[in-house]
């Protein structure tokens, strides 16, 4: 939703030529990118992804990017103003001969400008607070990375109406983080993992700590890419560890980090060789065995490649009461899910899952999704002292057991008769060709449920989401 205008002119300004004139108009700039093709500035602690001046055939364009501040928005009205005095020319919203702008002053005023705030940041709102996205966007100093526990941490929520107050904190805040981060070090690299099957746009960014000669390699925040990885060059039979750039926050020490948006971390204090190899060990569960694995979620078609795990949860006994579970529905894109693997010989990070409630009451299926950790050993939940495993798991449909339709355990004892479902071991994996009949029945079951979907999250009526 990025606006951009086109002054169609042979007599192309330089992009100093346009700075010069913002100076003397008053404007307090900061230039990041001074030259064509693509020329960036914003203003003095107000801008967050600031404007650009692009050199496109037919003369300049002039663009703000999706989700920019009030006075991004501002700025762009006027940077269009300047370049049309400057060049004596027309100018073109989108480029687009029906379009014409007569005065951009007024075209974009400051009704336009929180039209387009409100706009932009419903969209975001919908993606991150409804379907659980994360979204990178690129600032003017740094990424900013936005997400569903951003969105909650400033008290919105999918059904929550935007108000200029909300966009005005929310944005104040991501503005007061980017300039903070100017000029500071980050572990962005130039290290890009390469396509296995030679397809470029899908080799994956790299942002890496690393330790050599006894010290860890000096930076200020972690900043966003594809993955994030850790290197100890000091010891050269230890092999890279690479995880999804999401789970950072399951490794990083505590008290040494603070989050500033969805998932990236300003340091806040003294990092030791010792606390880095700390977090290689950690992240050895979050690295899949293939990081170019894009795990098929339960309702979305069936990969030979994923285990299908069946999970028991028996609420009177367990430690997660029913209440504890319809908590959880709302939290669904914050909430962090593990959960007990018998089979955790066997099983491994991106496998499918689905949840079975069984005991009393109506049981059937509540929850699918997968996993995003590889087995780990931890404190027995009952308090019995047993070696037990977990894996932590990313749902993708939650179902309220005492109200929302759903696949009954009767239904699953007569389709897939072969398997034990009304108890037993949670983490049990299921036969490849069961697995693949309880695929088609979960399509089947949300195919006909879409008229339940509320468009987020199952609410206490029985309505579910699948992201």
């Amino acid at each position: 939703m990025s606006v951009c205008v086109t002054i169609r002119t042979k007599k192309r300004p330089t992009p100093d030529e346009v700075f010069d004139g913002l100076f003397k108009n008053g404007e307090k700039i900061i230039i990041t990118s001074k030259d064509y093709p693509c020329a960036k500035v914003g203003n003095l602690k107000k801008a967050l992804r600031g404007i650009e001046l692009n050199e496109v055939d037919d003369g300049v364009e002039v663009r703000v990017c999706t989700f920019g501040s009030a006075d991004d928005y501002r700025l762009f009205a006027k940077t269009v103003k300047l370049v049309m005095d400057l060049t004596g020319s027309k100018a073109y919203y989108d480029d687009d001969d029906d379009s014409e702008i007569i005065d951009p002053l007024k075209e974009f005023d400051e009704k336009w400008v929180q039209e387009q705030r409100n706009s932009c940041f419903n969209m975001l709102k919908g993606l991150a607070c409804q379907h659980g996205q994360q979204i990178v966007l690129y600032g003017l100093f740094a990424n900013i990375c936005i997400g569903p526990n951003l969105f909650m941490g400033f008290g919105v929520f999918a059904s929550t109406k935007t108000t200029k107050k909300a966009i005005d904190k929310l944005q104040d805040y991501l503005v007061s983080v980017q300039w903070r981060l100017a000029n500071k070090n980050d572990t962005s690299t130039q290290l890009v993992m390469p396509d296995p099957k030679n397809q470029e746009a899908n080799a994956k960014t790299i942002s890496m700590i690393s330790i050599k000669d006894g010290k860890v390699t000096d930076f200020d925040y972690i900043s966003y890419a594809d993955l994030f990885g850790i290197i100890d060059m000091d010891n050269k039979e230890l092999a890279p560890v690479l995880i999804p750039f999401e789970r950072i926050k399951k490794i990083v020490p505590e008290g040494v980090f603070r989050l500033v948006d969805e998932c990236q971390m300003e340091r806040m204090g003294t990092i030791t060789p010792e606390m880095v190899r700390q977090m290689m060990n950690k992240a050895c569960i979050f690295q899949p065995d293939d990081l170019f694995h894009e795990p098929v979620k339960p309702g979305e078609g069936f990969d030979e490649t994923q285990n299908t795990v069946i999970l028991m949860w028996n609420p009177s006994i367990s430690s997660i009461t029913m209440d504890d579970h319809n908590y959880a529905i709302d939290e669904m894109f914050t909430e962090q899910f593990n959960w007990s693997i018998w089979e955790h010989d066997k099983t491994k990070c991106g496998d499918r899952f689905f949840m079975v409630c069984c005991g009393e009451g109506r049981t059937g299926i509540v929850m699918s999704g997968v996993f995003v950790s590889h087995p780990y050993e931890a404190e027995d939940w009952s308090g019995k002292g047993r070696k037990i495993f977990y894996m932590d798991m990313e749902p993708n449909v939650m179902l309220n057991p005492e109200e929302a339709p759903m696949i009954t355990t009767a239904e699953l004892e007569e389709a897939i008769p072969t398997f034990k479902w009304n108890g037993g071991h949670s983490g049990r994996i299921l036969p490849k060709e069961d697995a693949k009949k309880l695929e088609t029945m979960w399509e089947k079951f949300i195919d006909d449920n879409q008229k339940s979907f509320d468009g987020y999250n199952m609410n206490k009526k029985g309505l579910f989401s699948k992201i």
